[in-house]
């Protein structure tokens, strides 16, 4: 019997998701000595993005990344004057910066008691290659066999080849592994077409949309851990 494995979506399952980046933006621009106009900023950032994301996957691991081409095109797309460099290394300060990405009160404890365990542990993201980064500057990096961002395969979640990436780098068949996530389409339903088990993290309460293995927090996750074939019993087997 293979070990089982658990693959957990990082954005609004591990940690705090932010939704509105104009703080991030302001901050890095004012750190820089400058100013800049934040909406016309975002809007051109979200234009770029689209625009360099077909080219997102060969930009993995070059420098610079995907992300710091992203904010220089959009700097230049607004006619930004000021110290285009120093901005986007501020803006990659703040993204990868647990001050800005804090984890839930549940998250530490929760997935320290799945390494006691010996629960193996995957990250699988809708993220680009900032996503290393904050993972260490979180102290996190020893505790999970494999990262995944979205940025390698090109694709986003639910489509089921970020889940298959995923799956072969952690060398993990779909039936032995498990995935955590608090998106509904993107994570469990993404999960489950991908042939793997879901758990929907469910923080807000709201109505499933259909029959599911549900969660609130994410330390509920270790009550379900037999039923998930992992935990004591799995440590125990050695399998």
């Amino acid at each position: 019997m293979a070990r089982r494995s658990i693959f957990f979506d990082f954005g609004g399952t591990l940690c705090q998701s932010r939704a509105d980046i104009l703080p991030i933006f302001r901050e890095a621009a004012q750190r820089a000595g400058t100013r800049l106009s934040e909406e016309a900023y975002l809007r051109a950032n979200e234009v770029c993005w689209d625009e360099l994301w077909p080219l997102a996957p060969a930009l993995v691991g070059q420098t610079p990344s995907f992300a710091d081409r992203v904010h220089e095109m959009a700097l230049r797309r607004i006619g930004f004057d000021g110290p285009i460099d120093a901005v986007v290394r501020n803006i990659r300060e703040a993204a990868t910066s647990p001050r800005w990405h804090a984890p839930f009160p549940e998250t530490e404890a929760t997935l320290r008691r799945l390494l006691e365990l010996g629960t193996p542990m995957h990250v699988l993201s809708g993220n680009v290659d900032y996503l290393p980064i904050l993972l260490a500057n979180l102290g996190w990096t020893a505790l999970f066999r494999s990262v995944t961002f979205t940025q390698e395969v090109g694709v986003q979640k639910p489509d089921a080849r970020v889940f298959h990436f995923a799956l072969r780098r952690a060398d993990v068949s779909s039936d032995d592994a498990i995935y955590v996530g608090d998106s509904w389409e993107a994570d469990y339903v993404g999960a489950q077409n991908a042939g793997m088990s879901a758990v929907w993290l469910n923080r807000t309460g709201r109505p499933a949309p259909g029959p599911c293995r549900e969660i609130r927090s994410l330390d509920e996750l270790l009550g379900l851990l037999p039923e998930l074939g992992l935990g004591q019993s799995q440590q125990r087997q050695g399998v």
